[in-house]
């Protein structure tokens, strides 16, 4: 089920009323594990068998932990290989076999390749990282296994952040779901708002903006200025509609009573690299920063070796790159990432403090960032044919028939049009928003906000709207 489809309205008002009448919070779980079933199987049930086997192992694991801790490793071990075996069957498959026949063709083994038609289940990269993260967390012994699986299961089912996050750490959702949710207007109203910002995002920014970027994408040999327009459009995209299913997310699990982490904190303005990703899909981020990062450059960051900050950076953004999927490009796209950590990290850090001073200003880091590090790492992004990478940035950006440039300023426009949204939202919530908290005119105004949103909805909604970015990761 989507976010932005007329049933999910329906599901949720049914949800909604049932939850707050049930009153009591075993009862208030237990319909949320059979809703979030419903939510996640309604297309594909079978899809529900992997999620509750998941759930089932790790779950388990964590028992097993509990009682015999000398061999909490090996369980934790069991946990990784099961849930990241899970995750390559049915996403990287197809693609590892793709390029052992490509390799054999090369070294004169003849061969053919045809797709295993593997069907990928949607959100399964975010609730395997949930399920073993909480395996780790037990056997570091940061969070005690639960004993009881009904809301062992809510945690990894909930269906508000189950098929694109944020990808929750045990020990922050779990006492939300073990705990009792007290019925709060404020909290209401915060949801609400929080939900029809992020409708308006996905419906009328995202999906104005994607058919643009399609129609770029597709052209054989698109303009240097039409393909570059066209990815900043997609930045504008891809932006609006995963903080867009985030804000839907956090705003739904919130008039249920929870507060779901944020995953967004203006990543247009990071001024590296590193700061970037702290500021987008900072679930991941931080996921994998405590995972896999953490572990690679050992417990005293500040006395490892330049080389093993390297390999263990680039390791980390080549597996960030992977995650997002089965194709050269997302690898392409990491390690191009994992350039500029290194860069800044190895190079920047290793300048003396007087001439790291005499470095550009803030606003030069962040247009040099945007430009250089965000367009570029976008087109690597969108474009999945690397040979076409290749071409796109071999490409003159400013060569381009009259035609050409008519539709370069059509797009443009259209860019600058729906950015603006999100540009006056932001500027809104850091100043005019946070004086305004506890003023009598912060309903009537925000009331108004939520009235034009929805007139704006009415207006753009497509009857084919467009899945989520996210859920094709």
């Amino acid at each position: 089920m989507n976010f932005v489809q007329h049933e999910y309205l329906w599901f949720l008002a049914i949800v909604y009323v049932a939850y707050w009448a049930l009153g009591r919070r075993a009862w208030q779980n237990a319909l949320l594990v059979v809703a979030s079933g419903i939510f996640y199987g309604w297309v594909h049930p079978w899809f529900c068998i992997l999620l509750y086997g998941s759930a089932v192992l790790d779950f388990s694991l964590g028992l097993l932990i509990k009682r015999f801790p000398a061999r909490r490793w090996t369980f934790a071990g069991i946990s990784v290989v099961a849930n990241l075996g899970l995750l390559s069957y049915f996403k990287y498959a197809d693609f590892f076999v793709e390029n052992v026949v490509a390799a054999l063709t090369v070294a004169g083994v003849p061969g053919s390749f045809e797709s295993l038609g593997i069907l990928l289940p949607v959100g399964i990269s975010f609730y395997t990282f949930q399920t073993m993260g909480y395996t780790i967390d037990v056997a570091r012994g940061e969070l005690k296994a639960r004993e009881r699986f009904l809301d062992y299961v809510l945690y990894v089912s909930f269906f508000a952040q189950l098929v694109a996050g944020p990808i929750e750490r045990a020990g922050r959702l779990l006492p939300q779901i073990e705990n009792e949710r007290r019925f709060s207007l404020s909290a209401h109203r915060e949801g609400l708002h929080l939900a029809l910002w992020g409708a308006f995002k996905k419906l009328v920014i995202a999906d104005s903006l994607a058919p643009f970027v399609d129609k770029v994408y597709v052209l054989e040999d698109p303009a240097g200025p039409l393909l570059w327009t066209a990815t900043a459009a997609f930045m504008v995209q891809i932006y609006a509609d995963f903080s867009g299913y985030t804000d839907l997310a956090r705003g739904s699990a919130k008039m249920l009573g929870f507060d779901l982490q944020e995953n967004f904190n203006a990543p247009f303005l990071a001024r590296t690299t590193s700061e970037f990703w702290q500021r987008w899909h900072m679930s991941l981020s931080f996921w994998i920063r405590d995972y896999v990062l953490g572990p690679l450059v050992g417990d005293a960051p500040g006395q490892i070796s330049r080389w093993r900050f390297a390999w263990a950076t680039t390791l980390t953004f080549v597996l960030i790159g992977f995650w997002h999927g089965a194709s050269w490009n997302f690898i392409v796209f990491g390690l191009y990432h994992a350039f500029w950590v290194v860069m800044y990290g190895v190079i920047v850090r290793g300048l003396p403090a007087g001439l790291l001073d005499r470095l550009p200003g803030r606003l030069t880091a962040i247009a040099f960032h945007l430009v250089v590090v965000g367009l570029v790492g976008s087109m690597m992004f969108r474009e999945q044919h690397v040979g076409r990478i290749v071409e796109h940035l071999t490409r003159s950006p400013f060569s381009a028939t009259t035609p050409e440039w008519i539709a370069t300023s059509v797009l443009a426009t259209a860019t600058v049009v729906f950015t603006l949204p999100l540009l006056l939202g932001w500027v809104w919530g850091e100043t005019v928003g946070k004086r305004l908290s506890d003023s009598p005119w912060r309903l009537p105004m925000q009331t108004t906000a939520w009235a034009c949103w929805i007139f704006a909805m009415f207006v753009f909604y497509r009857t084919t709207a467009q899945d989520f970015v996210y859920f094709q990761f």
